[in-house]
């Protein structure tokens, strides 16, 4: 993304104005705090005499101490009609997992969703995880701008963030009387996939403190297809409804929003088999034994998933003398239901999830203070929360009540050249699960679940279980060359508490094609780590480098359960032969580095590249984590034509993604060995046409060459090849 130039220039004692008061206030961070606040008050081209200023860039990515990427609107335009996970893999070190329906999910530094946080407008996301067809219930088009945290940062927020943090910021609301909003439209043709959105934000004229915003979309998608043969079943509908209202008042604003998802996708047919050597054969072979069988359809088939997420927020913001003060109360329902093949007088779901949870979290920041070190920014949190989840169906998992909360605080010192940040936070969580007698029965017969621990009653057993934790982080920026080289050098830690399905989980769902089995004795998963990443911004040259170092002890490991032989198990049921994954707790190392160059990034013609490698490891005997994200460089070479007449902006790129083969993981510890590297070309056109009302476009080709691909990160990889060829059409304009 383009850097914003610094608004104010120091000439000597002087301070010049050169743009808004508001954005000078905005690009300062002064030892003399009175000074500065002096300084904003003058008009625009002003000299204002100061002792000494402290002059960082507005760009939080380099202000924060961890690697951190933000894609704003026009970023998130570009995959319009596209899923979370999608939309992000365009940031250094981030992939997409797909899974065996039109979903998928994202993978930070080698870690999947389980161990990544995802806010949304400051709240936690919470849904049902352990599928990993279950895509994150969020909407890209409800985000002004998302921002990725790569790294551990459980000290800022919370438990779960071991890998990273996602940050999806709404747009803010307008404040400008009368209406405003924006129109998106898009078509992709894998899938024959239509898309419309739509948000419209009012300022009554007559009460102008007042905003209402109404927002939505929605997309159908028929039958995905491989370069070589159609995905049975993978049609999909989504759609997502939502609104707003917000009231400032002097110092403050006061806003309510609600926001609806809506999402349901059949479960591709292939993933069933009768026998394991059925299974195997398919694995040999280089398409579904019954591919020829299958047609193009917006119609869902059994199996499939259908799933609602709502959440509903009530924010205050309050930013007086004493400091700033945010409060939000959210909502959230999540309801699940997954549909198997049975027979046709059969209806309703076999698998239903309703999970609820209430939180609250609270930020206190201090006012900015002057110091003889330097200027100290800092502030405290609490966070509390309360869930319940109720199912219904076949034997999977448990019911179960859940109370967690936290606090932190930390503290920022900033100087000339460099910044320091300290951060600590205490996390505690106290749940119980309720199990029915045949699930509680089967894992005592196991030998994974200690009678003693639970309360055995008349139609089954409560199991409770407490868990604590605390976290730290210490991490600088150094402005080696101010607005040229930045440093950065991040020491934090994270924890995570096991999930109810990692624990008790026995069996498979239409969204989960293996046969799972969880381990009750889990503890908590502690991490550690160190990141170093050092930026350089010139008008020639972007880049950024991290390099970064991890351990995990007592990390959950979902894996293929191997016999005494080293054989992979299987498990077959009235529902089919199913390859068995199982949880267990390793020791593990993560290391690796990931970014970015972008050469000539404001020239007539330049070059993008990103990517990553990660190094995952069980540290007790050396071996590779099965689903390891294989090493991969994202290519574009740009041209950028200058505008003529209607035509503005515009930029022609040529793409490849480059993938290795995941070479290290041993082919024994997996059902099949790794899928073979690949490269995939394509091409891309965006251009802005008007002048007054200004019209997007864009066209993008991916796959160009259609050539048959699988991922070692899903487990599609044991049934089909990915969807191939893709030709997407867009446009967006503003109203």
């Amino acid at each position: 993304m383009p850097r914003s130039e610094p608004c104010p220039v120091q000439v000597g004692r002087w301070l010049v104005c050169l743009c808004a008061p508001a954005a000078c206030t905005a690009s300062l961070t002064a030892h003399a705090a009175d000074e500065v606040d002096d300084a904003a008050t003058e008009a625009p081209g002003s000299l204002v005499p100061v002792d000494e200023i402290v002059v960082h860039g507005t760009n939080p990515d380099e202000e924060d101490t961890r690697a951190r990427t933000t894609l704003d609107a026009e970023d998130l335009e570009a995959s319009a009609g596209e899923d979370l996970a999608t939309a992000l893999s365009r940031v250094p070190g981030v992939d997409a997992a797909a899974g065996t329906s039109d979903a998928s999910k994202p993978i930070i530094r080698g870690h999947r969703e389980r161990r990544l946080l995802v806010l949304y407008d400051g709240v936690r996301h919470e849904s049902q995880k352990w599928g990993p067809d279950h895509a994150t219930e969020i909407d890209p088009f409800a985000a002004g701008r998302i921002t990725v945290v790569r790294g551990p940062a459980g000290a800022r927020y919370g438990p779960d963030a071991i890998g990273g943090v996602v940050l999806v910021e709404p747009p803010e609301l307008s404040t400008a009387t009368g209406v405003s909003g924006t129109l998106h439209t898009a078509y992709a043709s894998n899938g024959r996939s239509p898309y419309g959105a739509a948000r419209l934000d009012v300022v009554p004229e007559t009460a102008p403190r007042w905003t209402l915003r109404l927002e939505g979309n929605a997309s159908t998608s028929s039958t995905r297809v491989s370069p070589d043969y159609l995905l049975g079943n993978t049609a999909s509908r989504t759609g997502n409804l939502g609104g707003a209202v917000g009231y400032r008042f002097f110092g403050g604003e006061v806003r309510a929003s609600w926001h609806h998802h809506a999402f349901q996708a059949g479960v591709f047919y292939g993933v069933r088999t009768s026998t394991p050597s059925e299974f195997e054969a398919q694995i040999d072979d280089d398409r579904p034994l019954t591919a020829d069988l299958w047609t193009r359809t917006y119609d869902i088939d059994r199996p499939y998933q259908q799933v609602a997420h709502d959440i509903g927020l009530l924010h205050i913001d309050h930013d007086g003398a004493v400091g700033r003060i945010e409060a939000t109360y959210a909502l959230q329902l999540n309801h699940r239901q997954e549909f198997e093949q049975v027979r046709s007088t059969v209806e309703g779901p076999q698998y239903d999830f309703l999970l609820r949870t209430h939180s609250l979290d609270v930020m206190a920041s201090h006012p900015r203070a002057s110091t003889a070190l330097g200027v100290l920014t800092g502030g405290l949190g609490l966070q509390g929360s309360f869930q319940e989840n109720v199912y219904r169906g076949y034997a999977l998992l448990p019911n179960y009540r859940a109370f967690g909360g936290g606090l932190f605080v930390y503290e920022r010192l900033s100087r000339r050249r460099i910044d320091l940040e300290v951060g600590a936070r205490v996390d505690g969580l106290a749940r119980a699960a309720y199990m029915g007698e045949d699930d509680f029965g089967r894992h005592l017969r196991r030998g994974t679940l200690d009678e003693e621990r639970c309360e055995k009653r008349d139609d089954g057993a409560r199991c409770p279980a407490a868990y604590e934790s605390g976290s730290l982080s210490l991490g600088t920026v150094m402005h080696a060359v101010p607005d040229t080289v930045d440093l950065k050098i991040d020491l934090s830690s994270a924890n995570r508490f096991p999930n109810v399905d990692e624990l008790y989980l026995i069996g498979n769902a239409p969204s989960f094609p293996v046969y799972a089995l969880g381990w009750p004795d889990l503890g908590v998963e502690s991490a550690r780590g160190v990141s170093a990443t050092a930026l350089l911004h010139t008008h020639a040259v972007e880049a950024e480098v991290s390099v970064y170092g991890q351990l995990v002890d007592d990390y959950i490991l979902f894996a293929p359960d191997l016999n005494a032989a080293g054989e992979p198990r299987f498990d077959v049921t009235i529902r089919g032969t199913w390859p068995r994954y199982a949880f267990r707790p390793i020791d593990a190392e993560l290391n690796g580095v990931d970014g970015a160059l972008h050469l000539a990034p404001y020239g007539d013609v330049g070059l993008d590249l990103w990517g990553g490698m990660v190094r995952a490891r069980d540290r007790s005997d050396d071996r590779q984590l099965v689903g390891t994200p294989a090493d991969r460089l994202d290519i574009e070479l740009v041209g950028r034509p200058r505008p003529r007449g209607l035509l503005g902006r515009s930029e022609v790129r040529a793409t490849a993604r480059l993938v290795d083969r995941q070479r290290r993981v041993d082919p024994a510890d997996d059902f099949t060995p790794p899928p073979d590297g690949y490269a995939l070309f394509g091409m891309a056109l965006d251009a802005e046409l008007g002048r007054e009302r200004v019209v997007r476009l864009g066209l993008s080709i991916r796959n160009v060459l259609n050539t048959p691909f699988r991922e070692a990160t899903s487990l599609l990889r044991y049934y089909a090849d990915h969807p191939g060829r893709d030709v997407r059409l867009r446009m967006g304009v503003d109203i």
